[in-house]
């Protein structure tokens, strides 16, 4: 029987590189420009910088996007490997940083349409890992609230919607981020924040937490 491949795994950091012996790798290039030149030139110093530089990015976004720390290391891998299968097709190497995290927001919303599958299925884990360490029990209550209302929000709206008022990005970012026009972001924003709106109606909590008005179309 031919067994699977197995799952490519990158390195967590530079110092995981191969080094000694009668190999040599070029000095780690510094600006992002030199590290793509590094990655399309396939040296494992330039994946290795990558995931040190980008990994807490990776790491944060997919947290806020998803609420959960389920899963975290597979999908923070998932988006370095497609990263590197796409890093040719990107026009502006000094633009690594967004790149990435399109990539990582693209990951997040094909998870969160999964789990939305399972929770319609009966086999979703509710069970919600705050974003940030809870400074006491209130903190945890209100990452709670949000994050089990924000399961009843298209992923498009949510990623938005968490990109803007978790992450704290401007409008302009927000639209970059998710691959879209500022217009279409504003819709998202709207239709999230209306989303919430109904479901505070009856959760006091949530209703405290909300922007003071919507988002216009």
């Amino acid at each position: 029987m031919v067994q699977p491949e197995p799952k490519r795994r990158l390195p967590h950091n530079a110092s995981e590189a191969p080094s000694g012996g009668l190999i040599s790798f070029p000095a780690a290039p510094t600006g992002d420009a030199e590290l793509v030149q590094g990655l399309l030139a396939g040296r494992p110093a330039a994946v290795a910088l990558l995931v040190d530089r980008y990994a807490p990015v990776v790491r944060r976004i997919l947290l806020r996007t998803l609420g959960s720390a389920r899963d975290l290391e597979d999908l923070s891998q998932d988006t370095f490997v497609t990263v590197l299968r796409r890093c040719p097709t990107l026009r502006d190497p000094a633009a690594l940083r967004s790149f990435i995290v399109s990539v990582a927001i693209r990951i997040a919303r094909n998870e969160l349409r999964k789990r939305a599958i399972r929770r319609f299925v009966g086999l979703h884990d509710t069970t919600v890992a705050a974003v940030q360490p809870p400074h006491d029990a209130e903190v945890a209550e209100r990452v709670r609230h949000v994050y089990a209302a924000l399961d009843r929000v298209d992923a498009d709206a949510r990623i938005a919607f968490t990109l803007r008022h978790v992450e704290g990005l401007d409008l302009a970012e927000t639209a970059l981020a998710c691959g879209c026009s500022l217009a279409t972001v504003k819709r998202r924003l709207a239709r999230a924040e209306s989303r919430l709106r109904t479901l505070s109606r009856t959760d006091p909590v949530l209703r405290g937490l909300l922007p003071d008005k919507e988002v216009a179309p």
